[in-house]
């Protein structure tokens, strides 16, 4: 009898228990829907209590193309997740990332391989983050890019011969790999004058590659649940038994940083900046800071710039008109065999075409979120209350009308009006007045495209690394126009991608036969 009471008390507090959850998930729902001080912005249904729909697209693949749809639809505020809303307005989403406030949770999974050695992006403190960088900008300075030159310029060298080979032996050429070989061995040589190896081996050594676009779709997803992660990738017992994906991207990184430190006969690279700053002011920029700077620099350097350089080949040739014109001003350019950077800069149609690949094809599709400060912040007239994460999401913002009623092709030819003195261009980028036809827009309007084309984010959390991308895209991009003819193997048939947390494409192999040599 008292075991049957007992049986029955047990599954009176199982029903009770259930019962107070469901009314508990209930009212939580209903405040979410009803009563959030972001309750009458318009999202997806789902979207409205919860983070299903954000989980959904990303792991579909679909997160840049959805947000880029529900813009159009809604306009410049989007609720896409129950306390978060997608900012999309060509003067409200760069003030938002200009603006010193903190950024969310989700970069909180970028620290590699784990929380222990904290980067610049993992760390979501404004406060913090700028004085991390103190110790790092020496490193990322221009000036310190273009002294490793030479030796970008003999990672340059060697995948041209690479490629040479490929055409010789009328072998189709896979671009997703080759320029991702190609921009890993120039961030090893720019970080710690230690080239991966992927050129000189011609392949994926170790798998690296492979699998550092799996982890990079991992954290896109788990960036939502870093209690889950910090038991699964983040887990120290993870990187003692070697299990990792990219591991031989991190030990290399990891043995090469070391090395570095008593190698005084390597070249001007990063690392050698980090240890300046190290001793100089060891309580503020420590070695695990040097360790982390290196892992995460090589991490997101490499890929992303080859998704762009991807985007630079592939819209090119479905635009031959361009392609004509870009050619004609690179042959008559009188560049080295490997171009300079200083002489590719000031070629206008060339960045023109390069900022236009950056714009309709963003390698970083994921959204930038911050979170508004205590007193809450105002962006486009609306006051957002303390808390709410508010984020930008790069391909809705490039697909503006401000880019004009063709926002959604590519056509450099947006960029190429005359730039009025004193117009606000990206950073390290010289003013031109091209000597061809102007494009559509006027000075006012240009300065507000530029604005506007926000690749490597804006403001205290920008791309770091975003001048070695201009210095290597650039260079490669002339090399590639200039020396190469290239047609699909499939003609016309479309890329692959995914958006993740990258929007690396792969699937459109190529032959390429080589044109003349400078």
């Amino acid at each position: 009898m008292l075991e049957r009471f007992q049986d029955v008390s047990y599954l009176q507090m199982f029903y009770t228990v259930l019962f107070s959850l469901s009314i508990f998930i209930v009212l939580t729902i209903i405040r979410r829907i009803y009563f959030s001080p972001i309750s009458d912005i318009p999202g997806p249904f789902v979207a409205r209590f919860s983070i299903l729909w954000q989980l959904w697209v990303t792991a579909t693949g679909q997160l840049g193309p959805a947000i880029v749809a529900l813009h159009k639809k809604h306009g410049k505020f989007v609720r896409i997740a129950y306390n978060e809303v997608s900012v999309c307005d060509p003067e409200g989403s760069p003030t938002l990332l200009k603006q010193n406030i903190d950024k969310g949770s989700w970069y909180e999974i970028t620290a590699l391989p784990d929380s222990r050695l904290q980067n610049q992006m993992s760390i979501t403190s404004a406060s913090n983050s700028a004085r991390l960088f103190k110790g790092l900008a020496g490193g990322y300075k221009l000036s310190n890019i273009l002294q490793a030159e030479p030796f970008i310029d003999d990672c340059i060298s060697l995948f041209r011969r690479r490629i040479d080979d490929l055409s010789a032996a009328s072998q189709p050429i896979d671009f997703s790999m080759w320029f991702t070989f190609l921009f890993f061995d120039i961030v090893g040589e720019t970080t710690f004058s230690k080239r991966f190896g992927f050129i000189d081996e011609g392949r994926d050594v170790a798998d690296a590659i492979k699998n550092q676009w799996i982890l990079t779709s991992y954290l896109a997803i788990m960036g939502y649940f870093p209690w889950a992660h910090n038991w699964l990738l983040a887990n120290p017992l993870i990187e003692y038994f070697n299990l990792q994906p990219a591991m031989h991207v991190f030990d290399t990184t990891k043995a090469a940083v070391a090395a570095r430190a008593t190698n005084f006969k390597s070249h001007p690279d990063m690392v050698e900046q980090w240890m300046r700053a190290n001793e100089e002011h060891p309580e503020r920029f420590s070695k695990d800071d040097i360790l982390a700077a290196g892992v995460v620099t090589v991490g997101a350097a490499a890929d992303t710039s080859g998704a762009a350089l991807q985007a630079f080949v592939y819209f090119l040739m479905r635009d031959p008109e361009m392609l004509t014109q870009l050619r004609a001003e690179i042959d008559t350019a009188d560049l080295a065999p490997i171009p300079t950077y200083e002489s590719v800069r000031n070629l206008p149609v060339l960045q023109a075409c390069i900022k236009e690949a950056l714009r309709i094809h963003c390698p970083v599709s994921i959204g930038l979120p911050r979170v508004s400060p205590p007193g809450g912040i105002t962006i486009c007239s609306r006051l957002f209350p303390a808390g709410t994460i508010l984020s930008v999401n790069q391909w809705a913002v490039h697909s503006l009308p401000v880019f004009g009623p063709d926002a959604e092709r590519f056509n450099p030819r947006r960029w190429l009006a005359p730039t009025p003195p004193g117009a606000s261009l990206p950073a390290r980028e010289a003013p031109t007045t091209p000597t061809y036809p102007p494009g559509p827009h006027d000075g006012a309007h240009l300065r507000l495209m530029h604005e506007c084309l926000i690749p490597f984010s804006a403001g205290y959390n920008a791309c770091p690394g975003q001048h070695l991308a201009r210095v290597e895209i650039g260079k490669v991009a002339a090399v590639m126009v200039r020396d190469y003819e290239i047609a699909q193997v499939d003609a016309g048939r479309a890329w692959m991608w995914r958006s993740h947390f990258s929007a690396v494409p792969w699937g459109w192999d190529c032959w390429v036969k080589t044109r003349r040599r400078g």
